[in-house]
């Protein structure tokens, strides 16, 4: 249902997103066959059990399988961030992606809840309660 569209019908006009991997489009269709919206895809191919920067190589390559995470390497903004994390070397010293991730998250920690008038948790992430 989230990738179809972009393998058939891409913005309505019959044809497949034209930023998708030639290669990498042909195994998505042959796995999500046309009107077959049941099947699950994993959005990290070829790392789905590992958390390491597959995911930004193959987003730079044209093999996101989400339009949202194709975009980040179509965008002035972003490109360059999922172009330093694609090609972080474990080990090395530099631009690391699992560093980098580690520091974002205790940063996110500090964030404090807001309730009340300020704001809510939701019970549904799409949803207003």
């Amino acid at each position: 249902m989230f990738v179809n569209y972009r393998l058939y019908n891409f913005t309505k006009t019959g044809n497949a997103d034209p930023t998708i991997d030639p290669s990498f489009l042909t195994q998505l269709q042959t796995f999500c066959p046309k009107g077959e919206d049941s099947k699950l895809v994993s959005l990290d191919p070829d790392s789905h059990t590992n958390f390491d920067a597959s995911f930004f190589k193959n987003v730079r390559d044209g093999k996101g399988v989400l339009e949202s995470d194709q975009r980040l390497w179509g965008n002035d903004d972003t490109r360059p961030l999922v172009q330093k994390y694609a090609s972080s070397i474990r080990g090395l010293l530099g631009f690391r992606f699992e560093y980098e991730f580690s520091k974002a998250m205790v940063k996110m920690s500090s964030i404090e809840v807001k309730t009340g008038t300020q704001g809510e948790i939701r019970k549904t992430c799409s949803k207003i309660n």
